[in-house]
């Protein structure tokens, strides 16, 4: 196996060169920074180092995109029971990759009704504070979902109406599953399709043979760059309703780094099953 180096600040990258029955190069970056190119059976040395000097910030893009994605896999000192979080005062959140959420939950004795308050400041930082009587872990595990389904009702719909735009689709509106009557956030009228945001329980998208697309509400926890990974996947099922390799060259014209959104899905998904 032949090995080319990079800059990279005041040290070296490491490429692994291999070999491949392909015709084009495909650069790798594996959850442990090992960065692999795969380049065509025959393809010279002086055409291989000419193409890592023509791509070398790409390349760095991905190595560090793929270090960032490790970083953002989710924390494991939330405290648990019976497999599920547990609504404390003071719990950080993921959000977006980040534990950027803060719950705030304020009990009063004899309160007649919960309030609710949500804010941000300008690094990003988000607060839910729940005012409530109680401490029941199902009633402030549904008020969080609720927040996490309005604000993906926002976030989706900006995030899969810009890449509907590169794939040439469009939507007619977005639903928000399991919310109390009026309380869904209005959207202007799009021509096509619908998204809704519910509970996927065992997918984090998909999309119908009417072409409406479900986004799962969990989905808004993940690195930005995943959430628009599985949005541009479910787009892509609109033009082929399967798996094919037609398929994954729509997701890739508009997402080149699919592949390592999707094996770091394929890794850490199943940690968000505790919320």
């Amino acid at each position: 196996m032949a090995l080319i180096q990079i800059p990279y600040h005041d040290g070296k990258l490491d490429i692994n060169i291999l070999t491949a029955v392909s015709r084009c190069v495909d650069v790798t970056v594996h959850d442990d920074l090992r960065i692999d190119m795969k380049v065509p059976v025959g393809m010279k040395q002086d055409m291989i180092e000419l193409y890592v000097k023509r791509n070398r910030d790409s390349i760095i893009k991905k190595y560090e995109q793929a270090g960032m994605r490790n970083h953002q896999a989710l924390q494991a000192t939330l405290e648990l029971k019976e497999g599920l979080v547990q609504y404390r005062n003071g719990l950080r959140l993921p959000f977006l990759g980040e534990m950027k959420l803060c719950l705030h939950i304020v009990q009063i004795p004899e309160l007649e009704d919960t309030r609710i308050y949500s804010g941000e400041s300008d690094n990003g930082d988000r607060t839910l504070t729940i005012k409530t009587d109680t401490d029941d872990q199902d009633f402030l595990r549904y008020l969080v979902m609720r927040y996490y389904k309005k604000c993906a009702g926002r976030i989706i719909r900006e995030r899969a109406t810009a890449f509907a735009k590169k794939m040439e689709l469009s939507f007619q509106e977005i639903q928000i599953i399991g919310l109390v009557r009026g309380t869904s956030p209005r959207f202007p009228r799009m021509s096509y399709q619908n998204i809704e945001i519910g509970n996927q329980k065992t997918l984090w998208g998909s999309c119908s043979r009417k072409k409406n697309l479900k986004f799962d509400w969990k989905l808004l926890m993940l690195p930005a760059e995943v959430v628009d990974y599985v949005i541009v996947h479910e787009l892509g099922h609109i033009k082929k309703m399967n798996h094919s390799s037609s398929f994954w060259r729509e997701v890739e014209k508009v997402m080149p780094e699919y592949r390592e959104c999707r094996n770091w899905l394929d890794k850490h998904g199943q940690e968000y099953e505790i919320f």
